[in-house]
């Protein structure tokens, strides 16, 4: 009687976009990016959103309609990177208004106040998403141990089996010596042990092709909130020195309020230089791996087709979408055939016309084929789509789709709203810095024009600018 198979009746859940998001019903990151509509800069026209199937090259149209909304971001970068180097070394009288007019400094105050506000909210949101970020490769890393301990624990049940296999050729040999009728079913335990042995070997590859899968996904853990956080780290150090330099408790002692906010324009510039291509960057990674999360299983058979050995194609294909044979479960059921067969002919010995003994060294080989057979039919469960894949759709469905995309999807809108609020804050804290000037004992400061001198009260004022 054959095994039964365990993954009769079962079926893998299919992946449902945000179906853990409370508010999936609005807004859910994978849909909305997979339903933005797409233009190709080669054709100007608009191109579909479906993922591709052919990847030896990818599609040139389809990856233009990824990279449509990436590229239009890498054009705003130049733009504000231009006008903002303008406002930090060329513009030397920014301040907007008559020579002698003088402006409230809380009047001008105001709006660069809320622009700050708004600045850190948004860089904020930026932080949330990279939590999302950091949480789907922490899980990832999580779901890849789970699924190396599995490999492993089939690697050693399989090794247990080789070894149960010496000790039955052994026991067989011992009755052999005593029926020269068992002589003749020598090939069966050789065939069970080849394909245990091979069993084995499949078992074996798993854990180190998971095992350089999941140190990139820790590399990237450690390394990916460095660099995404470098931007974010830039826009706080301008509003901090933006904040400072409008602050009435600066002193001429420590450093002038022009110059805090000439150094915070300047850093303005790298800030959203490095905001804009990182927002390009991770709006172009959300966009292509939104596509892919919207069909991910069958997505992953199809470039397990395009990358992988036939080898690694049927092992994708049964473990993901759990259709067809189990690749290594066939080599264990053809070991359960030869351990069948092989009981059978033994037992046919003790009924020969050379009449067989039913001794001891029988007894025992019979027990041990019987053992082995109840370790294959585990080995067997062990190794089923229905034990395995509920680790690849943690690893899929909760880690990639759910966390990381969306995250990093929200990082890219984040950092686009930071570095449009940014820009405003340079243009409006260059004017502001262009109506300052201190009193010489650093006291008390005023609003004037640029290059006037103040003569109210007998105070002697420097220049402005």
């Amino acid at each position: 009687m054959p095994p039964p198979n365990p993954d009769d009746g079962f079926y893998p859940a299919p992946y449902i976009p945000c179906q853990d998001n409370e508010i999936s019903d609005q807004y859910c990151p994978i849909t909305e990016l997979n339903s933005l509509p797409r233009y190709s800069w080669l054709t100007f026209s608009s191109v579909p959103s479906e993922f591709p199937t052919e990847f030896d090259p990818l599609p040139q149209e389809y990856m233009s309609g990824v990279g449509f909304y990436p590229s239009l971001i890498v054009v705003m970068t130049i733009i504000f990177g231009l006008v903002t180097f303008f406002y930090t070394f060329c513009c030397a009288k920014c301040s907007g208004r008559a020579a002698k007019e003088k402006v409230d400094k809380v009047t001008k105050r105001g709006p660069l106040v809320v622009l700050l506000i708004f600045l850190c909210l948004f860089a904020v949101s930026s932080i949330v998403g990279g939590m999302s970020v950091q949480e789907g490769l922490k899980l990832a890393v999580g779901y890849f141990d789970d699924l190396v301990d599995e490999f492993d624990e089939l690697a050693k049940n399989g090794q247990e089996l080789n070894n149960g296999a010496q000790d039955i050729q052994e026991q067989f040999d011992s009755y052999a010596a005593t029926c020269s009728a068992a002589s003749s079913f020598s090939n069966e335990i050789s065939e069970y042990t080849s394909k245990i042995t091979e069993f084995t070997a499949d078992a074996d590859t798993f854990p180190e092709l998971l095992d350089g899968a999941n140190e990139s996904f820790q590399e990237y853990s450690t390394y990916a909130p460095i660099a995404l956080g470098l931007p974010l780290v830039l826009v706080f150090l301008n509003v901090f020195l933006t904040t400072f330099a409008c602050s009435t408790s600066c002193r001429k002692a420590m450093c002038t309020c022009r110059c805090l906010i000439y150094i915070s324009n300047f850093l303005g510039i790298f800030s959203i230089t490095l905001l804009g291509f990182f927002a390009a960057w991770e709006m172009g990674f959300g966009v292509f791996f939104s596509d892919f999360c919207i069909n991910p299983n069958t997505n992953m058979v199809n470039m397990a087709e395009a990358f992988g050995t036939p080898s690694q194609v049927n092992i994708t294909e049964y473990f993901v979408l759990c259709d067809g044979p189990n690749p290594m479960g066939e080599l264990l059921v053809d070991a359960d055939n030869a351990l069948v067969a092989f009981k059978e002919g033994l037992e046919s010995t003790i009924a020969s016309p050379v009449n067989c003994a039913q001794n001891g060294a029988y007894d025992e080989l019979i027990s041990a084929i019987d053992t082995s057979r109840g370790a294959v039919d585990d080995l067997i469960l062990g190794a089923s789509c229905k034990n395995l894949n509920p680790h690849l759709q943690d690893l899929t469905y909760n880690s990639f789709c759910e966390r990381f995309v969306p995250g990093v999807a929200a990082m890219s809108f984040s950092m686009l709203l930071t570095m449009v609020f940014l820009l405003p804050v340079v243009i409006v804290s260059r004017q502001f810095a262009e109506r300052v000037v201190e009193e010489e004992n650093g006291d008390q400061m005023e609003l004037v024009g640029v290059g006037e001198r103040n003569s109210e009260g007998g105070g002697n004022f420097a220049q402005a600018y």
